[in-house]
């Protein structure tokens, strides 16, 4: 039995471009197998899983669509439109087949009774070819993990921590090289330094939190908060909640402020849903009623059409969507 787009009132915000290819789909015999609230969709959108590929749509169509692939998330790809708001994604590829082992993990060879058994010499030598190709391939999977694309820097996609997680020690120190001589850019770096927390690693980190850049100053606060004093924890996270914006930081900042949030922070969302952009204020308006505990995450959808009207450029709009948030969460006007 095929389904209706109706059955899902989440969607009922989806552009008409994107709402007619998941109509085709459903027409088609496909099924939606979940619908998403996560990456690679904001806050105020959604992912749609589908049950099968998409297969109505030609290759080359020009509907205003593009096809996206994110091979570090779940091997997931699909389809978006300009806003990239909503996504229609396929359903994950398949993992690799896994690898043909020849030995055993007491080094034993893995033959039928035809063959003859290697000789230890050669079992010590293909172990350590394996875990030379092994390392090798985790380098050349982080260094491109390294490379950051349009796509990658939009989705914040970081760095391949997975391998450098797995890395033995000359690896590791190998990685650590190159993430030094490329210096400290972003949330990233400040990502695979602080797994890495070494001696290196840990020097470099101080150093950013000296940087001109909140974000970075931030991005250090959040993975190695054991660098920073309380007060400069503060202090970066309030410049942040203050200068983020939509696609550039604020993902991050909304995350450490819904763990860390002191009175100052608290009065940099409160200031900020009064005076930030809309499509800032509508996720501190969300993340003010989670802390409140008036939520259950901090974007709650069953109140989205509230948050939503603090996305506006009239002040008098604005002062009300304030005033009655301080009212739903008691709080008042002189907190």
């Amino acid at each position: 039995m095929s389904q209706a787009l109706s059955e899902f009132s989440e969607l009922a915000a989806m552009p008409p471009t994107l709402r007619a290819l998941l109509e085709a789909e459903l027409a088609a015999g496909n099924q939606v197998a979940e619908i998403d609230r996560g990456f690679p969709a904001p806050l105020v959108g959604c992912c749609v899983l589908l049950a099968k590929p998409v297969g109505t749509r030609a290759s080359g169509t020009d509907d205003g669509l593009c096809f996206e692939e994110w091979p570090n998330w779940k091997g997931y790809n699909g389809y978006t439109d300009a806003q990239r708001r909503f996504f229609v994604l396929n359903p994950p590829y398949p993992p690799p087949p896994d690898p043909v082992m020849r030995w055993d993990e007491r080094g034993a060879a893995i033959c039928s009774s035809t063959q003859a058994e290697a000789p230890p010499e050669a079992r010590q030598e293909a172990r350590q070819e394996a875990q030379t190709n092994r390392g090798d391939s985790l380098l050349r999977r982080f260094k491109q993990s390294m490379e950051i694309d349009y796509g990658k820097w939009h989705d914040g996609i970081g760095y391949d921590l997975e391998a450098l997680r797995v890395m033995a020690g000359d690896q590791r120190e190998t990685a650590q090289v190159m993430l030094l001589a490329h210096g400290i850019g972003d949330w990233r770096d400040v990502e695979a330094l602080a797994l890495l927390d070494s001696p290196a690693a840990r020097s470099a980190l101080r150093v950013a939190l000296e940087s001109a850049d909140a974000q970075i100053r931030l991005a250090v606060a959040r993975h190695a908060p054991d660098l920073v004093p309380p007060e400069v924890r503060t202090a970066s996270l309030v410049t942040a909640l203050e200068t983020v914006t939509a696609f550039d930081g604020l993902t991050q900042a909304m995350d450490e402020a819904a763990s860390f949030h002191p009175p100052e922070v608290m009065d940099a969302l409160w200031r900020g849903v009064r005076d930030r952009e809309g499509d800032v204020a509508v996720h501190f308006a969300g993340l003010l009623t989670y802390l409140h505990g008036k939520a259950d995450s901090v974007f709650d959808y069953a109140q989205r059409p509230f948050f939503l009207t603090f996305n506006t450029r009239d002040k008098q709009a604005r002062a009300a969507a304030v005033a009655l948030l301080r009212d739903r969460l008691i709080v008042s006007p002189d907190a």
